[in-house]
Parts: structure tokens; sequence; C-alpha cells
């Protein structure tokens, strides 16, 4: 496992063994809500409670840093939290399986250029919101993985925040919001396919908003 981005360690800090992943124990026969088409769904209870809370634990110890943009000055969508990564091969296996997501890509049967789905990016990130922080509009790039190629974000929420909603705009009058609650599983085709989508502004007087964020990477079998 490697960490992208944690706290800063003074000079001569020991280094410490990084921390281990929440377990998460395998869960089946999910309930789908298909938002639009097979384009944009939910799958609830992927994580319980105490699941929840572990990962935003686990956020913490892993240190969050600031992450901000240049504006669309620059071509860039507004953006305002504070994150960390790691690369996780192994939690990114175990997460496809037990999250029920291989159970769910099987029966959702969708192929496309680069095949099936296979399962995760191992590059797992975390987020965390405060009251005020927000994600502005903005669509999701496919990456390469490997040898084959992300086509859909998938979005794991850990809390229940005041406000936070991610928000798809379907046209220009039409707009789709989705409250973050622990547990609940968001999956959005992106890429070419990508609807503009932003995350709204917490606001205060709830616990902060965190996410935790990979992707699913199509490919040969």
């Amino acid at each position: 496992m490697v960490i992208k981005s944690t706290k800063s360690r003074g000079a001569g800090a020991p280094s410490s063994a990084p921390p281990v992943p929440p377990s998460v124990r395998p869960k089946s026969n999910l309930r789908v809500e298909q938002l639009v088409d097979s384009d944009v769904f939910l799958v609830h209870d992927v994580l319980d409670a105490s699941e929840s809370a572990a990962y935003c634990a686990y956020a913490e110890r892993l240190g969050l840093t600031h992450q901000g943009s240049r504006g669309a000055a620059y071509g860039e969508a507004f953006r305002d939290n504070d994150r960390t990564s790691v690369d996780d091969p192994l939690q990114a296996s175990k997460l496809w399986t037990v999250l029920g997501l291989a159970e769910i890509f099987a029966e959702l049967d969708d192929e496309s250029s680069s095949g099936r789905a296979t399962g995760l990016n191992p590059n797992l990130r975390l987020y965390r919101y405060r009251p005020g922080q927000r994600f502005g509009r903005h669509v999701d790039d496919s990456v390469r993985v490997g040898g084959g190629l992300t086509h859909f974000t998938l979005l794991v929420y850990l809390s229940a925040p005041r406000g936070g909603e991610t928000v798809f705009y379907l046209d220009k009058r039409k707009s789709l919001a989705v409250a973050p609650k622990p547990g609940l599983a968001l999956l959005h085709r992106h890429g070419d396919c990508c609807l503009e989508h932003e995350g709204r502004a917490v606001a205060p007087g709830g616990p902060d908003k965190y996410v935790l964020r990979s992707d699913v990477v199509y490919g040969r079998v």
C-alpha cells in the first residue's frame, strides 16, 4: 500500500506503519436504485454505520491535506476540500467483492469497447468537506488503469452532513440531487458519457462530509 497524501512529519520524526484499512463484512442482494437508466444508480447499505465511521477514522489516520483549484480561467472546476489517497490493490480487490459490486456489475451486463467491468481502481481516495466547502460543476474523465479503462465513478458516502448533495444536471432545466448518508454508494458513468455534476456546499450544524472514491475499471477477461 502506498499513501499518496499525508500530514507532514517533523524532521527526524520516526516513520510508522501505515494505518490498517477497516474490516468490511461481505454484502449481497443489495438494493439497487436506478436514477438515470444504467448511467447513474445507487446501491444502498454497502457499508453499515460502524464501517462508515471506521472509514472516516481511517481517513483521519492517513492524514488529509487541502485540495483547491485554480478556477475557471485555467479550465478547472472550483474545488475546496481535504483529501488523502492510497494505492492499495488488495483493499480495492476486497471492496469490489465485499461491497457487492462484482455481483451488481455482472447482473448489469454492461460492455464497452474496453470489455467488461473487472474491478476497482486501486487508487482509493478519501475526501472530507467541512461547512462551506464544495466542488463546483465538472465532469469526470476516464483514466487508464493497467490494461483497462475506467467507465464509472464510485462514491461511497460515509457520513450524513447537512447539505453536500451531489447534483447532476440532466438538461438546462432539470437536475437530480443525491443526499449523502452513511453506506450509500453512488455510481455514475464518466468519460465521454459523464453528466455534468457538482458537490453542493456542506451546511453548518452537522457533521463533516466524508466520501470514499474509486472508479470501476473495464477490461478484457
